[in-house]
């Protein structure tokens, strides 16, 4: 229950930010945006079960995500996320994601 008001949430989030007019390709954009994303994915680049999505090339992440939204990926919840997006906001968050590097091991 509580995923599904979060869910509904940020997709009335999205769908208000991105028909204003501050709405545009931008690192910022991207980081605002990167909130739903990295509730799973680590910023870290650590993997377990999800997969890393930071230092990607751009050109790669929008693939991947275009993917997800024309379903020839599987995963319910990647497809779901990646059909509210356009092409903005895809822009932004592998612009975003792009930016991050991986963190060194302390260990």
């Amino acid at each position: 229950m509580i995923y599904m008001v979060r869910s509904f949430a940020l997709t009335l989030v999205f769908a208000l930010y991105s028909q204003s007019s501050i709405a545009e390709v931008s690192l910022e954009y991207g980081e605002y945006l990167a909130s739903e994303c990295t509730s799973c994915h680590l910023l870290s680049g650590k993997e377990s079960n999800i997969p890393s999505i930071i230092d990607w090339d751009p050109e790669s992440f929008i693939a991947v995500l275009t993917a997800y939204k024309d379903k020839e990926l599987e995963s319910k919840v990647m497809q779901n996320i990646a059909t509210r997006l356009g092409a903005d906001e895809m822009t932004s968050l592998a612009q975003y994601f792009a930016t991050i590097k991986p963190k060194e091991d302390s260990e």
